[in-house]
């Protein structure tokens, strides 16, 4: 079984600026992101002609008020500006510009390592890969810790949460605690690699569920403590985890066919990790 590469949609972008940010940022981003790829979309006084998808820029630090974004349809994507004058970094923009295209996120010619999980026990092992990754790249050892606590939920979450039946019922979300292999037809690949910004995790199932709606719960957490909502077979607290730990998420959902997640672990020290700026990225092609 292999993970099929399905191309995005060309879909055309909104650059709007949030309140974090002055609206002269605007005209000094937008270079950055038609060089990066991607295809801003602006009519008389700046209007879009027709409704697009919203391409946010803001300071990266990611808080509950950034949660109606995401519960926009389509979702609006939030791009920090972590850079000196108020800048997107390029690896991000890189990212996004993949993410949209349909094209791997995964950093451009770095050494990729891919694993297929099919037993529970799989999930530790790719969390350990993850926490070695960080430490052959001499990373530190808050930033292993990090890699793989994200690297242990991205793979549950496609492992264990996203199969379900022809019903849409979930298969082992439920009975996670009595499950100890998936069948040969529900199978998750994670990838690891390093590159510019650090640690990259990946996890694809092949169900295409994930919808904005966990994600939106976590960052409406943000700064609090979060309501526990299990109706999906988990508790929304790995969700919240990867937002704390990562620079960056990204994810692509094509409805019934793959769910692609990467989440962007960076090599320094830990410290206010979950303060630090925050690129977050749902794309669902139209």
């Amino acid at each position: 079984m292999r993970v099929a590469h399905r191309p995005g949609a060309a879909t055309g972008l909104h650059l709007i600026a949030d309140p974090s940010l002055a609206p002269a940022s605007l005209e000094q981003a937008a270079p950055t992101l038609v060089r990066g790829g991607l295809p801003l979309v602006t009519g008389r006084a700046g209007v879009p002609r027709e409704p697009v998808r919203e391409l946010v820029l803001f300071d990266g630090r990611l808080g509950p008020s950034h949660a109606a974004l995401l519960e926009k349809d389509p979702a609006a994507l939030l791009l920090a500006t972590r850079e000196p004058g108020g800048l997107p970094s390029a690896w991000e923009v890189r990212v996004l510009a993949a993410l949209m295209r349909g094209e791997s996120m995964l950093p451009l010619g770095a050494a990729v390592a891919k694993l297929w999980l099919e037993q529970v026990v799989d999930i530790q092992r790719a969390s350990s890969e993850a926490a070695a990754r960080v430490e052959s790249s001499q990373g530190s050892r808050s930033a292993a810790h990090l890699a793989a606590e994200v690297m242990h939920e991205l793979a549950a979450n496609a492992l264990l949460d996203a199969p379900v039946d022809a019903n849409g019922t979930p298969l082992y979300a439920h009975r996670r605690d009595s499950v100890r292999a998936v069948a040969p037809e529900h199978v998750c690949q994670v990838a690891f690699a390093v590159g510019e910004g650090g640690l990259y995790l990946e996890a694809v199932d092949l169900f295409g569920r994930l919808t904005p709606g966990p994600i939106a719960r976590a960052v409406a957490s943000l700064g609090g403590r979060l309501q526990v909502n299990a109706s999906g077979g988990g508790a929304g607290l790995g969700m919240r985890r990867i937002l704390d730990a990562c620079d960056l998420i990204a994810v692509r959902v094509v409805p019934g066919k793959e769910t692609r997640m990467l989440g962007v672990v960076g090599l320094g020290e830990a410290r206010r990790r979950a303060a630090l700026p925050k690129s977050l990225l749902y794309f669902k092609p139209e």
